[in-house]
């Protein structure tokens, strides 16, 4: 809501103040010189010029800077002074957020505040860039080549988070702020309503004049602070960026989902999975029927990604050929496959949300995720992770610099991109369905298991001749075929799981 109300921001400006300087100041540093542009990005003057159109010259006297932001643009001179490479974490997050959302944040503003001619939008226009997905592609290109040691790699991504923590405090307590003034707004229009009671001679009350300029101070006051939430707070959260940055953005609240979960603890035992196997079927032959796409076809790389047939083979390896006849596949699972094959037909362009929250985390994240069942199962000579494995992929980082870069390049309509940003969140959602359905089925299966164990325990009493009971023969095969079929419905828990959380997904 604070956004839609439109906002420029004092607090903004104090923010990219602190990081231009910085950013001038080490121009020339080995870190900071490849992506170093000025001319094409500065915010500064465009905030002050947005300010001044809003409140005049005297706009930095009407608001005192909060503590969160004093912090955080203390941040950057620290960095600045200490460790200049960090700088490139913040310019990232923020100079290519405002590039991808300036015409859509600038329309926001425009229409919320009745703007004309293009005053008080300056902020969101960048005249020094004549194409923003090309610039794009120069800008990660130019970040990629600097040359980092281990240790400032580290340093650069835990900034990045900083980075989004600082912003984080900085709304806030801008809100805060904002709501304490609204407050104030009522109490003094409530007091403004009891006073505009009329005389005797039926003229209105002359404390009238006084409340009202009391009242209409406050009012620009709060409307000022609501300005300050909206425009640092979408590009911190990501409003705007790019479409494979805003998938990430959309499905983060249903991570924290998903994340509350006891699912984590069952991927820690280590699982690979019929029910994924159907759902990377149901993807990967309608990624096939639609290669040609136009949507699909940029994002389509089989040979290096595809992981049916790895899934396949894991299974055939930890229970043979006749893997598919041991479970009934669940209704969530089905559902997922369905909404895949729907998708597939009307609306292909969607299949980009499945694609890129699968493939890219499963690529991120193999080695380590292949380390889990490994180590929990015992695994030798690689068997039973093939998986995990992308040998047509040499140099996975690379590889998804490519593939980010291919799917930013698809053009989609507004309606379409909105369309694929929905069903990222809806894959997320479908994700859990499976698990947690999943979930139940391993919780019903050990409480058979214990029982048959308790009822086998309880037979295996030695007759007079210190025999065991034949009971105990019939009944161990029993046990033994819940024991497999639970701890194929452990393993059927975690990869997808660990996919559909996005385990190893990379930062920039």
């Amino acid at each position: 809501m604070a956004f839609q109300k439109a906002n420029i921001s004092r607090q903004q400006y104090e923010i990219y103040e602190a990081l231009e300087e910085e950013m001038d100041r080490n121009s020339s540093h080995e870190s900071v010189a490849p992506i170093y542009f000025p001319q094409e990005l500065a915010r500064t003057e465009t905030l002050q010029k947005d300010l001044e159109h809003f409140y005049g010259q005297d706009w930095r006297e009407m608001i005192v800077v909060p503590t969160a932001t004093l912090r955080y643009a203390q941040r950057l001179r620290e960095i600045g002074s200490e460790n200049p490479e960090y700088l490139v974490a913040h310019a990232y997050t923020r100079y290519l957020g405002d590039l991808s959302g300036g015409q859509v944040l600038g329309r926001v503003t425009q229409k919320s505040l009745g703007l004309k001619n293009g005053e008080g939008l300056a902020f969101f226009s960048f005249p020094g860039v004549s194409s923003p997905n090309l610039f794009k592609q120069l800008y990660r290109s130019r970040m990629n080549s600097i040359e980092l040691t281990e240790k400032q790699r580290e340093g650069l991504l835990e900034e990045a988070v900083r980075a989004f923590e600082l912003n984080i405090q900085v709304f806030e307590e801008l809100q805060n702020l904002a709501k304490i003034l609204e407050k104030n707004e009522l109490r003094q229009r409530h007091k403004t309503h009891n006073l505009q009671t009329p005389d005797v001679k039926g003229n209105q009350s002359s404390a009238f004049s006084s409340s009202s300029t009391t009242s209409s101070s406050l009012t620009s006051t709060s409307q000022l602070l609501r300005m300050l939430l909206g425009v640092g707070l979408a590009l911190a959260l990501g409003i705007g960026i790019d479409l494979s940055e805003k998938i990430k953005t959309v499905t983060k609240e249903v991570h924290v989902r998903a994340n509350g979960t006891e699912l984590m603890q069952a991927f820690q035992r280590g699982n690979i999975t019929l029910m994924q196997y159907k759902i990377y079927e149901a993807l990967e032959e309608e990624l096939d029927r639609n290669s040609s796409h136009e949507s699909v076809a940029p994002i389509y790389f089989p040979q290096e990604l595809a992981r049916t047939e790895t899934l396949q083979k894991d299974l055939e390896h930890f229970y043979g050929q006749d893997w598919r006849e041991m479970m009934v596949v669940p209704a969530a699972t089905l559902r997922y496959a369905q909404r895949l094959r729907e998708i597939g037909s009307e609306n292909p362009e969607y299949l980009v949300a499945h694609a890129y929250t699968r493939y890219l985390g499963d690529l991120s994240g193999g080695q380590v995720l292949s380390r889990v069942p490994q180590r929990s199962l015992g695994l030798k000579n690689g068997e039973g992770l093939a998986f995990f494995c992308f040998p047509a992929i040499s140099s996975p980082n690379l590889f998804k610099q490519l593939y980010r870069s291919r799917m930013n390049s698809i053009e989609l309509t507004e309606k379409q991109r909105e369309g694929v940003l929905e069903e990222a969140v809806r894959a997320f959602k479908f994700n859990i369905q499976v698990f947690e359905e999943l979930q139940n089925l391993v919780k019903i299966l050990e409480k058979n298991e214990l029982r048959q164990r308790h009822k086998t325990h309880n037979l295996q009493t030695p007759d007079v001749k210190g025999n065991q009971s034949s009971a105990f023969t019939s009944s161990s095969p029993t046990s033994s075929s819940l024991t497999s079929t639970s701890l194929l419905l452990r393993m059927l828990l975690g990869v997808g799981f660990a996919l559909a959380l996005g385990m190893g997904l990379y930062v920039f």
